[in-house]
């Protein structure tokens, strides 16, 4: 029960902190640039480009004197945290980044305005289960609460965040009591948030959750003519995937070409030169912009709405599009910012307004329909969460099931195309970007290729004896409950495996639950009379990975070499503790 009022909780701060983030963003903006020229005595144009370097400085002195410089990535250290940390998550560290990456934004970084409310609720949430002393897996599920209570409020979207984090986490914990709490969770902060925000509420004058997102891709119906559907399978799901693989591309080589400077004494370490480097190179080329075309920075709603109204030049739509990309690239590069959700979703706004302005002519589309399908297949394929790109598509588009089935299955399979072909030439994603660095990629939930790099025999137990062919059911049965298995395998006096013996098979004899301990019939039965075929067996050169797919939903499993001889048995419980401290071995940790 108290897990429930935890996630509600947090569901309830992140309505009300998301709103306040927004208007700080655009009220405390406004009067920081009025403050900031009459003290400096310049022009609008010439102050804001000195903006960008004093929050670098700000930032730079920030980190160094709380020394939370360390390579610190977002999404990269949620996701660490929860497989690895047993969901404890460094609250100091969280709400150094999550100030920093505000800042930023302020500054005119391409940061989502989630990035605060997604640091800090995740370590709340975890610092709530461990004080409560709570279960690893609640903690871990309350974490992963507070992000989805994040992403609801920043979005207005709830099922969009529920299938987002669903679909990234694999439903972390207990999955059954985990949905149950993420859906809370996404309802109560979307509800906050958007009661806070409506027009008679206490921050009516904000455009809403979304920052005026849904505003900015409303359009009057989302009919789509056949040729209209054919564009969207094939055109925009393929510009999508190949802009979702560039955009992951320029994250991984960038990110990678960042962490190769000044090599410091610990993979998890970043110097002060090289973070300060960082903070640097941002703030110059963000200035440079500013000074150069500024309408690309912030959140870029604005921009948006622009380049979906007639007349807007195409060059100008690619250009922003591009840069704003890279200057996304910088800003997660500085210390990887966790707000990547609302400047994807801008991005693949303008990838759908680029080929409104390249193609609206020759298909009966709109411009917001095209924008909003580009946005949601973007989406789908940068994160690899289609499911929740569909629900996102169909929130903007104000309830478009009840009145265009056709627009949201169109969306549905395009979303699905572009993930399926990004994911064909990408294997990463974009959430995880640190962890692929550092060799690791998930797999549904785990690492398989940290998987694939660890043999059967350092995982396997070769002190299990096994049972001798020609036992008795009283001595194989003795045998399993001496040795707190519920299986053993039966091997022959050569030693070669010939099949299991398993505790359930006595339970399940009717007979054996008449007859006393002393009874003649336990020494007269042989064993052969209950042995079965194991389900699978393992080689001791085998992977990881292969074993733990031939395992299925077996506990325990045999491991047999060539000549079929006994070598010992294969624990799932043992394989995964092998296999987290071989992932912990490669991560870095702050």
């Amino acid at each position: 029960m108290l897990i429930w009022v935890y996630a509600i909780i947090l569901a309830c701060l992140a309505g009300v902190i998301t709103p306040l983030i927004w208007f700080a963003y655009f009220k405390g903006g406004d009067f920081l640039f009025e403050r900031f020229a009459i003290h400096t005595g310049s022009d609008f144009s010439s102050h804001i480009v000195i903006l960008p370097l004093v929050i670098g400085i700000v930032v730079f002195c920030l980190f160094y004197l709380a020394r939370a410089y360390r390579s610190a990535d977002g999404f990269t250290y949620f996701i660490s945290d929860l497989h690895f940390e047993d969901g404890r998550r460094k609250l100091r560290y969280s709400l150094m980044h999550g100030f920093s990456s505000f800042l930023m934004l302020i500054g005119g970084g391409i940061v989502g305005g989630e990035a605060f409310c997604l640091e800090v609720l995740t370590a709340l949430g975890s610092r709530l289960g461990i004080l409560s002393k709570l279960s690893t897996n609640q903690v871990r599920t309350l974490a992963a609460c507070g992000a989805v209570s994040a992403i609801a409020a920043i979005l207005g979207i709830p099922s969009a965040a529920f299938l987002f984090v669903v679909e990234l986490l694999y439903g972390w914990g207990n999955l059954s009591a985990a949905v149950g709490l993420y859906a809370v969770s996404a309802f109560v902060a979307a509800s906050v948030s958007r009661s806070l925000t409506s027009p008679g509420g206490l921050l009516g004058s904000l455009f809403g959750s979304d920052a005026g997102l849904s505003l900015a891709i409303r359009t009057d119906n989302f009919d789509l003519s056949l040729p209209g559907i054919a564009f969207s399978l094939g055109v925009v799901s393929i510009a999508a995937a190949l802009l979702a693989a560039l955009t992951i591309w320029l994250y991984r080589r960038t990110d990678g070409e960042f962490h190769s400077l000044f090599e410091t004494r610990r993979s998890s370490d970043v110097s002060p030169q090289a973070f300060a480097l960082r903070v640097g190179l941002w703030a110059v080329l963000t200035a440079v912009v500013f000074g150069v075309f500024n309408e690309v920075l912030g959140v870029g709603t604005n921009l948006l709405h622009d380049s979906l109204s007639e007349g807007f030049l195409p060059s100008v739509a690619l250009i922003a599009l591009v840069l704003r990309l890279l200057l996304g690239v910088l800003s997660y590069c500085v210390f990887g910012s966790m707000g990547l959700i609302f400047p994807a979703l801008v991005e693949g706004g303008l990838l759908g307004a680029c080929l409104a302005l390249f193609f609206g002519k020759f298909f009966a589309i709109s411009a917001g329909s095209l924008a909003l399908l580009s946005m949601g297949a973007y989406f789908s394929a940068v994160f690899g969460t289609p499911v929740a790109g569909t629900a996102l598509v169909f929130g903007y588009a104000s309830g478009v099931m009840s009145d265009s089935a056709v627009f949201l299955f169109t969306s549905l399979a395009t979303n699905f195309a572009a993930s399926y072909l990004c994911g064909r030439l990408q294997t990463d994603r974009l959430a995880a970007i640190g962890l692929y660095r550092h060799g690791i990629r998930f797999r549904n939930g785990m690492c398989f290729n940290t998987l694939s790099s660890i043999e059967v025999r350092d995982a396997m137990i070769t002190n299990v004896k096994s049972v001798p062919r020609t036992s008795s059911i009283g001595e194989a049965y003795k045998q399993l409950m001496d040795s707190k298995h519920a299986k053993l395998p039966v091997v022959d006096a050569e030693g070669k495996f010939h099949g299991v013996v398993s505790l359930s098979d006595f339970y399940g004899m009717d007979a054996w639950k008449k007859i006393g301990d002393d009874a003649q019939i336990q020494s007269l039965v042989g064993v052969e009379e209950m042995m079965k075929d194991s389900p699978a067996l393992v080689r001791p050169t085998m992977n990881l990975e292969a074993a733990l797919t031939m395992m299925s939903d077996e506990e325990l499993v045999p491991v047999v070499d060539d000549a079929q001889l006994y070598c010992g048995i294969l624990l799932r419980s043992d394989l995964v503790n092998l296999y987290n401290k071989e992932v912990v071995k490669k991560a870095f940790r702050r």
